[in-house]
């Protein structure tokens, strides 16, 4: 049965896909990434690993085309191009609706990562999990950071949408965390790599707000260049209205219809092109003149001025020298300014007005005609009432630039609101370069920690098994060699036994003389029998002990032939030596009073053989000595007999 805990995240991830798909609008693709991500946990925990595997890699390749947007240099791609390629296939579209924010694209690529990677933690799963829980905490603390101006991208997820994520995250966590359990060299790999990737996200916020500052104070200084540009050119305009005003100064009287007709041509020609409408207007408020010949101003040919403009007109003809109306809505049914100007002659009399009715629309067209209707949204407004605007209302940006624009009695308040798509030509990629590569880096840096994490545990269990196999050597050569001493020594005594005895003694048949002295505890059996096997073998060892020493006091090397029988073996001593040899071992061992069962003390009987040359014959050396041992027995014991020599 499957533990209750897999079963929780199976129900977990159940409940994050349905939640996923009730909550989160199917309107672009970050919907439908979350969607596709909650799936493929729920996949992926219900083991049909080859669907889980699926979904993610189309996930994977679904984003990666917004992914590129941000990262791939304008020069290259420009915003155009890629709003191009957008509407193609989705008429109307945007680029929000194209690539979720920056951020959560980028967890979200990092949660199909690790469910391609089967969240093995040596081919980096658990960086790119704890990356993209980082980046979904990343988006939270974005939203507690106060900004100075409004963002141009927006980099994080909103509301509900932002817990689905987070809580998708939260599930693959625990999907992978049985896979990661009992693995010491994660957490020394992970640590650093997940620090610098929290590091780089810290330069990336810096680097984020310092890009989006200077973009919006260098469109902001931009705008106020060109609105300074805008005021002057006004400026120049209306020195050529005092300069039309004053040319009727050559004439005597009052302009006629044809030379007022050319005066004003030359004038809205060359000046004024957001002029519609140069009239002459008599002291007694008719209007005499109209310039151009429109429908409009052909049927005020002749009637007197309007009630808004005698005010101003007044002033004109008492020898203001320019004055103007309030903004009012002229015949044309559009906002403008009227200026009035007095007309005087050769003898300066004021023989009338110039009146000359400015279209701001017309105005707004003739000023902006240099600047790109693409790029921003440019609108007049007076007290809160927009004049006319220029420019495209689609996709506005989040900024708005404030504008005087002085005209003669009035200033007029421009707004500036560039579009979105133009502000992000403009906007550098370095921010989104740098947590790319800041992210490569420390996946990197885990794979290389891991790496060297996981040989160094293999060489340490490299060492520890070669350390263990080199005890089973040593054992193994220990006890080798201890069976190769058992096979050729007397367990109990320590003594050679009577095969390596014969190896040793073959070797030295070509060294004459040699001397054989073979011996026996006497009555051995007593001991055994009635003091019992332990002393009987405590026994032997003492007088193995003695016949050791004496021999090797002497050149000889001595063995135990057999139950309660040794042998000596003397090389280089001749008969006389041995026999003498003998007694010693014979008496060192009465001497030291081992008491038999009857209180008398354990002796020795001992047969000596010499080989003095010849032909050397080892089984005749033998029963030589053993037959002077079995005299030494007849004749009493606790003895030393020998033979002549052979």
């Amino acid at each position: 049965m499957l533990p209750l805990s897999t079963h929780l995240i199976r129900l977990m991830c159940l409940t994050l896909s349905g939640v996923t798909v009730v909550v989160v609008p199917w309107s672009d693709i970050t919907s439908a990434a979350l969607t596709g991500i909650a799936v493929a946990q729920l996949a992926k925990s219900t083991g049909q690993k080859t669907a889980a595997l699926a979904l993610a890699a189309l996930i994977l390749a679904a984003l990666l085309p917004g992914f590129a947007s941000y990262v791939i240099p304008e020069p290259l791609i420009s915003t155009d191009q890629w709003l191009a390629a957008i509407q193609a296939l989705a008429p109307g579209a945007s680029l929000a609706s194209f690539r979720p924010p920056l951020l959560t694209t980028l967890a979200l690529m990092l949660l199909a990562l690790t469910l391609l990677l089967r969240q093995r933690a040596q081919l980096g799963a658990p960086l790119l999990l704890s990356g993209a829980g980082l980046l979904v905490f990343a988006q939270l603390a974005y939203r507690l950071i106060p900004a100075p101006i409004m963002p141009l991208l927006e980099h994080r997820l909103t509301g509900a949408m932002l817990a689905v994520l987070a809580a998708l995250t939260l599930a693959q966590l625990l999907l992978a965390k049985p896979r990661w359990q009992g693995q010491p060299r994660l957490n020394r790999s992970l640590l650093p790599s997940a620090s610098l990737i929290l590091a780089v996200l810290t330069f990336w916020h810096y680097q984020n707000r310092h890009a989006e500052d200077e973009l919006h104070e260098a469109v902001r200084e931009e705008g106020a260049t060109f609105i300074a540009r805008l005021s002057n050119d006004v400026h120049n305009r209306l020195d050529a209205m005092n300069r039309f005003s004053h040319s009727w100064r050559l004439i005597q009287g009052s302009p006629t219809a044809e030379q007022w007709r050319s005066q004003a041509a030359h004038l809205q020609t060359q000046e004024f092109r957001y002029l519609i409408n140069i009239s002459f207007v008599s002291p007694d408020s008719r209007i005499i003149h109209v310039y151009p010949d429109t429908p409009t101003n052909v049927s005020i040919q002749g009637k007197a001025t309007r009630q808004a403009e005698i005010q101003a007109l007044n002033a004109a003809l008492n020898g203001a020298n320019r004055t103007s109306t309030a903004i009012i809505d002229l015949l044309q049914n559009e906002p403008g300014l009227v200026y009035y100007l007095p007309v005087r002659n050769a003898s300066t009399t004021t023989v009338g007005a110039a009146c000359m009715v400015i279209s701001l629309p017309l105005l707004a067209d003739t000023l902006f005609a240099a600047s790109n209707p693409e790029h921003a949204l440019w609108s007049w407004n007076i007290q809160d009432r927009m004049l006319t605007h220029f420019g495209s209302l689609e996709y506005p940006g989040p900024w708005q630039y404030h504008y005087r624009l002085s005209l003669p009695g009035h200033s007029v308040d421009v707004v500036q609101r560039p579009r979105r798509d133009y502000l992000l030509s403009r906007y550098p990629r370095l921010p989104a370069i740098s947590l790319t590569t800041g992210l490569l880096l420390a996946y990197l840096l885990y794979m290389v920690l891991y790496t060297f994490q996981r040989l160094g545990e293999q060489n340490v269990a490299f060492r520890r098994n070669n350390a263990r196999l080199q005890e089973e050597i040593d054992e193994r050569q220990r006890l080798q060699e201890e069976v190769e001493w058992l096979a050729r020594h007397d367990e109990l005594t320590g003594l050679a036994n009577r095969r390596y005895f014969l190896e040793r003694i073959d070797t030295q048949r070509d060294t004459p003389p040699l001397s054989l002295i073979l011996c026996d505890i006497d009555h051995f059996k007593r001991i055994n029998d009635r003091l019992g096997h332990l002393v009987g073998d405590k026994y032997l060892e003492a007088i193995a002990g003695i016949g050791q020493t004496v021999m090797a006091e002497n050149g000889g090397f001595f063995a135990r032939y057999g139950g309660e029988e040794f042998i000596g073996c003397l090389p280089g001593v001749d008969h006389a030596q041995a026999m003498a040899i003998a007694e010693t071992l014979r008496h060192r061992t009465y001497q030291r009073s081992l008491p038999h069962d009857d209180g008398s003390r354990v002796s020795l009987s001992a047969g000596v053989a010499t080989y003095a040359g010849g032909r050397f014959d080892l089984p005749q050396l033998m029963q030589t000595a053993d037959e002077a041992l079995y005299r030494a027995k007849a004749r009493g014991r606790n003895r030393i007999e020998s033979t002549a020599d052979t």
